[in-house]
């Protein structure tokens, strides 16, 4: 019997109808960059819908207008597969930054748009991101997060903060508000939150330090340490260990 030897790394062959049709893979060999403005005098709050990509927002004191710098990197072929748009609505600005195509088979790194955002301080934010990491710091207003894999950094935060997330690490700290989070799977970093933290996850380790309100958890599976807090109410334990030190208030643990 003949056999076909095809490469995972050089191409790869399907049998159509007799035929043995072979796919070059691609790779993303073509960087552009593209910077964006828009005046936010009459804007109170940005719309970010990323794909693809790291993204890091910086909130500045005194800043009129956003200001976008975007790293696109697509294959040559396709350089123009991609959309990048800010605009407005009312009183929200809506930032678009998503690769229209990413299927087929890559060799190395796959197209994606890597974003730095500079916004005034006292917008709100809400952020819809597909992958990649992202950091998010200097933000005096709300922030609401969606986010399908990736690590998450958010600091020095006035205002309360809502994050869904599929996979990833978080790093959060200096958050003046409160702080909501349903994880499915990552480690969690909390500490210096100024009101409640509830925690929903599904599986990682959960540190929590230096919460001034009370500490809500319902975990899956992952160690649990939480020190210095208002007070303290576990729902489930799931799977891992537990540690608790230095809790004021109320301590429950109704599983």
């Amino acid at each position: 019997m003949k056999s076909v030897k095809v490469l995972a790394a050089v191409a790869t062959a399907s049998l159509l109808s007799g035929c043995i049709v072979v796919a070059t893979p691609s790779h993303a060999d073509t960087h552009q960059r593209k910077q964006l403005t828009l005046d936010a005098s009459s804007l109170s709050e940005l719309d970010i819908d990323a794909g693809a990509g790291s993204l890091e927002v910086r909130g500045q004191s005194g800043l009129s207008e956003i200001r976008v710098t975007a790293d696109i990197y697509t294959d040559s072929k396709y350089r123009d597969h991609y959309e990048l748009s800010l605009t407005e609505a009312g009183d929200t600005a809506n930032l678009v930054a998503k690769n229209k195509s990413t299927s087929g088979f890559w060799v190395g790194s796959s197209p994606r748009i890597d974003l730095v955002v500079h916004v005034p301080d006292e917008m709100t934010l809400d952020i819809d991101d597909g992958s990649g990491d992202m950091r998010v710091t200097g933000i005096s207003a709300s922030v609401n997060i969606s986010d399908g894999s990736g690590d998450i950094e958010v600091e020095q935060l006035h205002g309360d903060l809502k994050i869904d997330d599929g996979s990833g690490e978080m790093e959060l700290s200096d958050i003046r508000g409160n702080l909501t989070i349903d994880d499915g799977s990552g480690n969690i970093y909390a500490k210096n939150i100024t009101g409640s933290a509830v925690f929903e996850d599904g599986s990682g380790d959960l540190t929590v330090k230096k919460v001034s309100g009370n500490v809500t958890v319902d975990d899956g599976s992952g160690d649990i340490s939480v020190q210095d807090a208002g007070g303290l109410t576990i729902l489930e334990t799931g799977s891992g260990g537990l540690s608790v030190k230095g809790v004021e208030g109320n301590f429950e643990i109704d599983s």
